[in-house]
């Protein structure tokens, strides 16, 4: 495995962790926040949030888990991932703050690493048939 394939997976295993933290205070937050006039609204878009966090770190550990078999599939993948989370970082950043700009750096890194061309031909490469076919044929 190349080295930018290694850093994308890299990136991608800190996105697991950090989408589940996410996650989790967000929902802390939806669960401690006391709804008054305009409340529920804000309750709902606290626990769609915190749904898309888990959602993005569900797909980042599963395309992270099947980096090591490679296929293009799990490249585009990555590049899926790291798009959401540019995509996802940077509404946070225009309307939350300036701390969500790790997220926006991390998804592009992503979407770069993974569209290397050491990085494609790596993922592209022929793979060898399982051991289990070639022994059970007649």
């Amino acid at each position: 495995m190349p080295g930018s394939a290694r850093c994308a997976r890299v990136l991608l295993a800190a996105l697991v962790v950090a989408g589940a933290v996410c996650a989790a205070w967000l929902a802390v937050a939806a669960a401690t926040f006391e709804t008054g006039a305009l409340g529920a609204p804000f309750l709902g878009l606290l626990l769609l949030a915190a749904t898309g966090c888990a959602l993005t770190a569900v797909a980042s550990l599963v395309v992270s888990v099947r980096f090591a078999e490679g296929g293009a599939a799990v490249r585009v993948g990555a590049v899926a991932v790291g798009w959401v989370t540019v995509l996802g970082s940077l509404a946070a950043f225009m309307t939350h703050g300036h701390a969500w700009s790790a997220g926006i750096a991390c998804g592009a890194a992503l979407v770069a690493l993974s569209g290397r061309r050491e990085t494609k031909d790596w993922f592209e490469r022929g793979r060898p048939l399982p051991r289990w076919t070639t022994e059970n044929r007649a």
